[in-house]
């Protein structure tokens, strides 16, 4: 089963700023800057739903999501899965204790980690 290793973890924790693509329902990509974006724990991964338009649309219909990291030792990690929102429950309440009040805070978007490549290695 493919899990975040301790290296990529470190990477995405360091990381502000992550390029989060989607596809809608006819395969037309859609590719967004997210600034939300943390572990909860080696198989999954939460995005701050502030602001999201067509990357909404997409996980509703599509769930497929996938964002990069970059390590400037390493390279970087492509991490793919599928996402899920959530506007009640544990990971909604989450988003809301982490995200400044400022903020919408739609939704919670999980992520359950499915592959991970090093560049065009898969490593898990």
């Amino acid at each position: 089963m493919t899990q975040l290793t301790a290296e990529v973890k470190k990477a995405i924790s360091q990381q502000e700023i992550f390029p989060v693509a989607t596809c809608n329902q006819n395969g037309i990509p859609n590719v967004i800057y997210i600034k939300y974006l943390k572990v909860i724990d080696d198989k999954t991964v939460l995005i701050a739903d502030n602001y999201l338009s067509k990357t909404r649309d997409n996980i509703s219909n599509n769930g497929k999501i996938a964002f990069v990291v970059l390590n400037s030792d390493k390279g970087s990690y492509q991490i793919k899965g599928t996402s899920e929102r959530f506007e009640k429950g544990p990971m909604y309440d989450e988003i809301q204790r982490w995200l400044p009040e400022r903020y919408p805070r739609v939704a919670a978007v999980v992520i359950k980690v499915e592959e991970i490549y090093k560049g065009a290695e898969r490593i898990g």
